[in-house]
């Protein structure tokens, strides 16, 4: 099967006096680079390579030679490689044997981010990468576009974009976050960065996530839902799933605070946060355009939470009581 064509250019270029022997060994192996006056200029008309395969001695020579770098994340992520790559027991290895790496869990922008990061007058690196079908069918063609900087790594696909532009058309005000972006890179190249969101944070948000997906899924088999999960699913219908997926990260601070407040009580009586206070507190939410939020004081809004938690329990007791069977009835004599 035929695969997608892919062209990526990025622009300025790259200092070269700031490139690292071991960042240039991989962005030259990843990408079609050309050196210029101006610096190394990345581009590839036929994808990103991944995994790449250098010689095992010109590796060890440029991670040698890069030692004054060993902070950085493309550093610390070859470091964690590097005893595979070295001689065992003394035994001579030929500088050309060949040597996989896969970049994977360190994609070339991250490389590219450490340039930029210690680089003065680079402050941002702009990458567009384009791709179509070689039959050029309509619904092959897309387009993303990258801005690299020290801090993050923004990223938008054309798809991203024009849900934005649809939404407008509708009269919606996206929501401010709808633009996906890698923040803190450093962390999945395995340094000790902290993450934006801890695991407590990332948890709750997969926990509203999947009780947001059930309640849609109630709403669309055309089940009884409260009118706060018909305004929602109504709302997922105008905004698609991304703007969606926004809200979570958006309501995320909200549920744990509410949390915090309740846990206590949800814990005397036995309850859980996944399976009864997630579903309890999306349906209490007042779903918008904006972001979702809850009417009133907070106490009652907290209120309206332990109640919809309750009241979730005894609608799954009521499902799971078996019945009684007057033909089943018999009494021993």
């Amino acid at each position: 099967m035929t695969t997608l064509e892919t062209r990526i250019h990025s622009h300025p270029p790259l200092p070269l006096a700031d490139i690292s022997l071991l960042e240039m060994l991989i962005l030259t192996n990843v990408l079609e680079c050309s050196e210029t006056e101006e610096g190394l200029v990345l581009f590839t008309d036929v994808g990103p390579t991944n995994p790449i395969r250098v010689p095992r001695g010109e590796l060890v020579a440029a991670f040698g030679a890069s030692a004054k770098n060993a902070k950085d994340p493309v550093n610390v992520f070859i470091a964690d490689r590097v005893l595979a790559l070295l001689p065992a027991g003394g035994n001579v290895v030929e500088d050309d044997v060949m040597v996989d790496i896969d970049l994977s869990q360190f994609q070339w922008q991250f490389v590219v981010q450490g340039i930029v990061a210690r680089t003065p007058d680079l402050h941002e690196v702009v990458v567009i990468q384009w791709t179509n079908h070689p039959s050029q069918r309509p619904e092959s063609f897309g387009a993303s576009v990258s801005l690299i900087t020290a801090k993050a790594i923004y990223h938008a696909t054309s798809e991203d974009i024009l849900d934005r532009f649809r939404l407008q058309e509708k009269g919606l005000r996206p929501a401010a976050s709808s633009v996906p972006s890698r923040q803190d890179n450093a962390a999945l190249a395995g340094t000790a960065a902290s993450p934006t969101f801890t695991v407590q944070e990332i948890e709750t948000a997969l926990c509203l996530w999947e009780a947001m997906l059930y309640f849609r899924g109630l709403h669309q088999d055309e089940r009884l839902v409260p009118d706060t999960i018909a305004r929602m699913s109504e709302l997922w219908d105008a905004v698609g799933w991304q703007g969606m997926r926004s809200q979570v990260r958006e309501i995320v601070p909200l549920a744990l605070a509410v949390y915090d407040d309740i846990c206590e009580e949800l814990e005397e009586e036995g309850f859980t946060f996944d399976f009864d206070f997630a579903p309890a507190f999306v349906e209490t939410l007042c779903w918008s355009e904006d972001v979702a939020s809850h009417e009133g004081e907070p106490e009652e809004f907290r209120e309206d939470v332990m109640a919809a938690v309750r009241r979730h329990r005894q609608d799954v007791v009521a499902r799971h009581r078996p019945s009684a069977d007057p033909a089943s009835c018999h009494v021993d004599r």
